[in-house]
């Protein structure tokens, strides 16, 4: 059993790279895990107890957004290591994970971990090195979420027909952040949907307006005394034509 759990370690992001005896040592630690579609990993609020490396499957990182829905803040897949954020500031878990297909994890308890990190420095170094990647990520997903979010405010959408769908493994961080802003997508379409609608409405009412403002134009014209005059003076001048025409 170790030795399977050493070779899906070779494959997992965190401890690649690591001798043979590192991975020994952490594989002696860990455990397997079976989760089935819509299983979940972890809970937002509960207490970091372990981490899991991901040998199989595909995982959805959750929170909610301030009308309770459900917002994808990130995906992760064999390779990956999720929940160690937990057991390093000891403070609750800060998002939901959620299985999205079959999954089999790795996981490695709290104690265990501890222990290896004072024993073996290499792993320490590995951890660090997975943080310094996260961290990029999220700088990439937040400039793209602020580049998008400065071009709404300019009404420019321009980036939503030219910005492609990404399958589910993402090539780059790039491409990875513009898959997992889909929410971000949507709230973008809603809002040209709406912005589209007003502008309808808008040019509809102007004509209504610019149909009444004539109309009562019009009524305050024919109204007045002045008009009414004029409107008697033509009459009377068809009348003496028509008497000419006749006299002729």
């Amino acid at each position: 059993m170790t030795e399977d759990i050493t070779t899906q370690l070779k494959n997992t992001f965190l401890f690649k790279g690591l001798p043979d005896d590192a991975l020994t040592a952490v594989a002696q630690k860990a455990r397997i895990r079976q989760l089935a579609e819509g299983d979940v990993l972890m809970r937002r609020g509960d207490s970091g107890d372990s981490l899991f490396m991901i040998n199989d499957g595909w995982f959805k990182i959750v929170t909610e957004n301030a009308q309770g829905e459900e917002l994808i803040i990130n995906k992760a897949g064999p390779g990956e290591t999720i929940g160690e954020m937990a057991l390093l500031d000891e403070a609750p878990r800060s998002a939901t994970v959620v299985a999205l297909s079959d999954a089999k994890v790795l996981e490695l308890r709290k104690d265990a971990f501890y222990e290896i990190l004072d024993q073996r420095p290499d792993v320490a170094l590995s951890l660090i090195r997975g943080f310094s990647s996260r961290l990029r990520f999220s700088t990439t997903y937040i400039q793209k979420a602020i580049d998008w979010s400065q071009k709404i405010a300019a009404g420019d959408y321009g980036f939503i027909e030219s910005t492609q769908q990404f399958p589910k493994a993402a090539a780059s961080d790039d491409d990875k952040a513009t898959q997992l802003l889909s929410a971000f997508f949507q709230m973008v379409r809603s809002v040209k949907a709406r912005e589209d609608e007003l502008k309808h409405q808008l040019e509809k009412l102007t004509l209504e307006i610019d149909e009444a403002r004539r109309k009562q134009e019009f009524e305050d014209l024919t109204s007045t005394d002045f008009y009414a005059n004029l409107k008697e003076q033509a009459k009377r001048l068809r009348a003496q034509r028509a008497a000419s025409q006749g006299e002729e």
